[in-house]
């Protein structure tokens, strides 16, 4: 992970130049869901604020920390919940299928273009691996366009059914464990969740480096080829991708539960997790090279005849003119 992690470090530039896309992306998300959902959102607020369900979330988490949490107690209060936003809820039923469909139609479109700067990204990681030099963001990211919308649109079809899968499973098996188990459930059903989300993200590592890295395959040849690439290298790339997940599930819960303010919160439960992604690119790639047995350059160097190189001789020659 130490190489991985000076790799990114030396490559910061390109760090913030891909969160500052994918934030103002997140931006524009957030900004188009409230123009379009102002009234509904108003509404949901309302319906949120008074059934007091930030109080309910809260107070049930902080029980079972305490070790006080009560399953039968839960329950209840869960279904007398639930009665109650449901009756709140029957006279917007109309807007609320409305809106679950274009809720859904965002964050599809959300998670597609979220991608567009991955292949990017890569693309500058490799060419600094491989010659320790670096181009413009800007010239990849237009150069690079096919290639980044072809590997955004597998990704998508193949990795977002296995999220809605995971997603269902946990909350599903939490519910068949509940009245067993109690609160006790939520740690094994927590450890399962991102045990799964992991190696998922596992499976699919190495289809991005390979879609930057193998200029003569096509975007699907490229996918495929990192999915069968991958297994070479499966728990070396598994075990450090259960650190950060479980790194970004830790920082999502502390700033979603315990910081009062919105955008603060917004920031904090985003920002880190952006950087914490940029950093599990830099493993997977390395993890990639390793796989093929490539030589890289995990920092940076005085390669002769490289533009970085003869600026240094300019600067030395004039320093001694001088």
């Amino acid at each position: 992970m130490i190489k991985s992690l000076k790799l990114a470090s030396y490559n910061w530039r390109v760090l913030l130049k891909s969160i500052f896309y994918q934030a103002a992306l997140l931006a524009l998300v957030i900004a188009l869901g409230v123009l379009i959902f102002g009234s509904f959102v108003d509404d949901l607020m309302r319906i949120i604020n008074d059934n007091q369900i930030s109080e309910f979330l809260y107070n049930s988490v902080n029980s079972i920390f305490a070790g006080e949490f009560n399953s039968e107690v839960f329950a209840n209060d869960l279904s007398e919940l639930i009665a109650n936003v449901q009756a709140s809820l029957e006279s917007l039923w109309d807007e609320v299928v409305l809106s679950y469909l274009a809720i859904c139609g965002i964050f599809i479109l959300y998670r597609l273009l979220v991608s567009i700067t991955d292949v990017t990204v890569d693309c500058q990681l490799d060419e600094f691996m491989t010659s320790n030099a670096s181009r413009p963001f800007s010239w990849y990211f237009f150069k690079k366009q096919g290639k980044t919308w072809k590997f955004a649109l597998m990704q998508m079809a193949f990795a977002l059914p296995l999220d809605v899968m995971i997603a269902c499973g946990s909350v599903g098996l939490f519910l068949m464990c509940l009245p067993a188990f109690g609160w006790w459930s939520i740690i094994p059903v927590t450890v399962v969740a991102l045990t799964l989300y992991a190696m998922r993200l596992t499976l699919f590592a190495f289809c991005l480096p390979a879609t930057a890295c193998e200029e003569d395959l096509s975007a699907r040849k490229a996918f495929r080829h990192g999915l069968s690439v991958i297994f070479t290298r499966f728990w070396h790339v598994f075990w450090k991708t259960v650190i950060l997940v479980c790194l970004m599930a830790a920082i999502s819960l502390v700033s979603i539960l315990y910081v009062s303010n919105a955008i603060l919160s917004a920031v904090l439960s985003t920002v880190p997790n952006f950087v914490l992604f940029f950093y599990l690119k830099c493993i997977n790639i390395v993890e990639y090279f390793r796989a093929d047995n490539r030589p890289f350059f995990y920092k940076r160097v005085d390669v002769e005849g490289t533009e970085r190189y003869n600026r240094k001789l300019r600067r030395k020659s004039k320093g001694n003119k001088a």
